[in-house]
């Protein structure tokens, strides 16, 4: 079941995180409670997504969808003023006792309509009003410097009865499966900057604390140019060419008791071929500016598994600045896989923000952290807060599921439909996740295969020892070789923000000559154990590297518990006692008891190097934007370092995406190396390739593996995504729910040894300039996100055969 969860946080959850508790604790003797229903005045029917403000103060809730609201106030008289968009607003008193509950029923009259004067005119009175409140925007990112808030964040999902594997009411067939609720402090400077500190957080027993990063801040503003939904930029109707992009049509004028007038705008897109949304915009006469939008993405957005999400936000006017202080996202998804496993899952987030101060004198030094952060005692619950602070009552149902997922967790015979199998893969599940977890560094550290090790049995730790040190271990034993290996590490930075620091590490370990981010280690061992085709080249190195690291700009998330400056400097020394790895393990389940090539030898002895590492706007690791550059440099000199070998290593990457029409995508990657002095093997450059019918981003798909070698070599990667196509027209259910993309392929790569470089090595691996073409390159179709997860290429090469040699590859999708 917690798989389920996670897998509805990644889709769901934007990753998201001091002031002292005691410091936001209000005495619990001293607060009262005010519990009440907005309905509607004429039906009885509930009132959602009301506001409910408290008048002389910043505080407020938004009512449910049952219409109940929940405040927490010091006890005191008060004037509460009741509104939405469809009705008129009212006003009531308050007088709240210290330690009582105040109950209120209240009834909001439907707006009345105003009839607008009939005038001819070439454009809908939507076009002119929308113009203005477009231009009421610019004017305020102009004054806009910065501004902070509080937020609190809720995130329920939901899954049918089978899927959660219990019954929560009889007669639903729907049951919560996980919650995360938070309070955060949240930041905002031009021009793109947020971060969020989460002070206060609650989950349910299922999701361990540390997941817990939901705060969906003010990133998600429908005020702005854009949205981000899962990864998809979807243009909204306040964007500075939204006159462009959709069709404004005025449908009514709102006016309420106290002659406040809104007018009811329909937004609808103009064409499919970019990512839009469709919905109702609710504009104030006066300010022009919304006051509430209720929005869906149109069909050129893919959600997963074509799933139904709506979109509201209500704004307020503070201050003379225009901010969301609601907002609450609904989610359906039917996630059926092959006909075989049909999830239903429901996703509901709520926020509401609160406390703003706009241009003030912010501290820069926040946007150098990670984008949401949890403060060192969040973890600490402080039920007086959260009963002080209640701005979103939970349901029945949730507040039932809590003591639920608790139950089931503590004691799993409890829960009703747990088969022997249920019960077994969830221990499975569970020690999994532990072992991915801090204070463990991943299960490929437990258990790992390749042709030199065979089995490689081990553990590796990692945590912070205090907020400026980490330190790590690993050991492990490979029982082909029979060799004891082991990593210590130590990293010590000089300042808070972890922009200078201290790096070093002691190994005795099997290292790889060929870049290790492309196929991972990870990935080796279940392509190594199962067909036997090992990728790396490996060779047996002891010794230490020990420098200074430099990084600047909001850490990135990378996975896990992994996060990365966007801009770092690197350099090291480094020293190795390298040797050759003979292969020690030809076991595979399906390859036979031949390896498909033997492990390339090297030269051994003492490696001593001097090394730098700049990265801009890049990581290894994965795609952190849009445009990145990486520039490597190693030098090993005898006479400076005392070394066995004498040259210098020099290597680079740019990756650039770009969009060339709204639903289209262009990805470029280019990289090359050049060598001087007298190159060992182990400096090789290697071409990254397929193995055994499955690929990476950047690799060549039809070549063999380990085709080509070099001490210099350039290679170009171009993949131009073209989309659906036609948008919504291929979205399957059961393969392709979220929609086929098609990917035109395009890759060259050149490659060369010098003369003096066979000389000095003596090796015959092969370049690309010593075949006929002297340069090789592919071409292919990739259909992208199959299974939502899965691409497949057809790719043939051109080159170094007598005619086109076709090959079938499979691969993560391209996101």
């Amino acid at each position: 079941m917690r798989i389920i969860v996670l897998f509805v946080a990644a889709f769901f959850c934007l990753v998201a995180q001091s002031r002292a508790q005691n410091d936001r604790s209000v005495d619990e003797a001293a607060t009262g409670t005010v519990i009440g229903v907005v309905a509607d005045s004429l039906s009885g029917d509930p009132v959602p997504f009301a506001s409910v403000r408290v008048e002389g103060t910043r505080r407020g809730a938004v009512t449910r969808e049952d219409g109940g609201f929940l405040l927490r106030l010091p006890a005191g008289a008060y004037t509460l003023n009741f509104s939405h968009v469809s009705f008129s607003a009212i006003q009531r008193s308050a007088v709240v006792a210290a330690g009582d509950t105040l109950y209120m029923d209240i009834r909001l009259a439907p707006a009345g309509v105003v009839i607008p004067e009939v005038v001819v005119a070439l454009e809908d009175p939507a076009v002119a009003m929308m113009r203005r409140a477009i231009a009421r925007k610019k004017m305020q990112a102009d004054s806009l410097e910065n501004y902070k808030y509080t937020l609190y964040t809720k995130f329920v999902a939901k899954a049918d009865t089978n899927t959660a594997g219990r019954i929560s009411i009889p007669g639903r067939d729907t049951v919560v499966i996980a919650i995360f609720e938070s309070f955060s402090d949240g930041y905002f400077q031009q021009p793109d900057n947020y971060y969020n500190e989460i002070y206060q957080r609650r989950q349910s027993a299922n999701v361990p604390p540390q997941a817990n990063f939901v705060a969906f801040g003010t990133n998600l503003n429908a005020f702005d140019d854009f949205v981000s939904i899962l990864g998809e930029d979807i243009a909204t109707p306040f964007h500075p060419d939204a006159l462009d992009f959709y069709d404004f049509v005025f449908e009514r004028t709102l006016r309420d008791d106290g002659g406040r007038e809104l007018n009811r705008i329909r937004a609808m897109p103009k064409s499919e071929g970019r990512r839009l949304f469709e919905g109702v915009i609710f504009l104030d006469a006066d300010g022009y500016y919304p006051t509430r939008v209720d929005l869906e993405p149109n069909a050129a957005v893919r959600l997963p598994f074509d799933a139904d999400l709506t979109y509201r936000q209500l704004f307020e006017e503070l201050d003379g600045f225009v901010a969301p202080t609601g907002m609450r996202i609904d989610a359906h998804v039917n996630a059926t896989f092959l006909w075989i496993f049909d999830p239903r899952l429901d996703v509901h987030i709520e926020t509401v923000a609160s406390d703003y101060t706009f241009n003030f004198d912010i501290d820069e030094d926040l946007f150098g952290r990670r984008r949401v952060e949890a403060a060192d005692k969040v973890d600490e619950f402080d039920s007086t807060y959260w009963f002080d602070h209640a701005v979103v009552a939970l349901t029945t149902e949730e507040e039932r599921a809590y003591a639920e997922i608790l139950t089931s967790i503590e004691n799993p015979d409890s829960i009703e439909s747990r088969s022997y199998f249920d019960r077994f893969s969830r221990e499975i599940n569970s020690v999994a996740r532990t072992l991915n977890r801090k204070p463990f560094t991943g299960i490929q550290d437990v258990f790992a295969y390749n042709s030199i090790n065979g089995a490689r049995l081990g553990i590796g730790l990692s945590d912070d020892l205090f907020s400026n040190l980490e330190a790590s271990g690993k050991c492990a034993y490979g029982l082909a070789d029979g060799r004891v290996m082991g990593e210590l590490g130590l990293n010590v930075f000089l300042d808070d923000l972890h922009r200078v620091g201290l790096k070093g590490q002691l190994h005795r370990d099997l290292l790889r000559r060929d870049s290790p981010y492309f196929v991972t280690a990870r990935a080796i061992t279940p392509v190594s154990l199962i067909f036997g085709a090992d990728y790396g080249d490996y060779y047996y190195s002891e010794g230490f590297q020990a420098g200074l690291t430099f990084g600047f700009g909001q850490e990135q998330f990378i996975r896990r518990e992994v996060f990365v400056k966007p801009h770092t400097l690197d350099v090291f020394v480094r020293q190795e006692r390298q040797q050759n790895a003979p292969t020690g393990s030809s076991f595979s389940f399906f390859g036979g008891s031949e390896r498909d090539r033997e492990n390339p030898p090297i030269f051994g002895g003492m490696m001593r190097t001097l090394n730098a590492e700049l990265n801009l706007d890049y990581s290894p690791l994965r795609r952190i934007s849009d445009l990145g550059l990486r520039l490597t440099a190693e030098i090993s000199d005898p006479d400076v370092l005392a070394s066995d070998f004498s040259f210098e290593r020099y290597e680079g990457a740019l990756f650039w995406r770009t969009r060339t029409l709204p639903l289209w995508r262009l990805d470029l990657r280019l990289s090359g190396g050049f060598t001087r002095g007298d190159l060992p093997p182990q400096r090789f450059f290697s071409a990254e390739t397929s193995v055994s019918g499955t690929a990476v981003d950047g690799s060549f798909r039809t070549m063999d593996v380990k085709e080509y070698y070099g001490d210099k070599y350039i290679s170009i990667n171009a993949e131009h995504n073209f989309g659906e196509v036609i948008p919504g027209l291929l979205r399957i259910p059961n393969v392709a729910a979220f929609g086929i993309e098609f990917i035109g392929v395009a890759n060259m790569h050149w490659s060369e040894f010098d003369n003096k470089t066979r000389l000095y090595s003596g090796t015959d691996l092969p370049s690309i300039a010593d075949t006929r073409r002297q340069v090789f390159y592919e071409l292919g179709l990739g259909i992208n996100r199959v299974l939502i997860f899965l691409r497949m290429d057809v790719t043939a090469r051109m080159t170094q055969t007598d005619s086109p040699r076709f090959s079938i590859t499979v691969s993560r999708a391209t996101f």
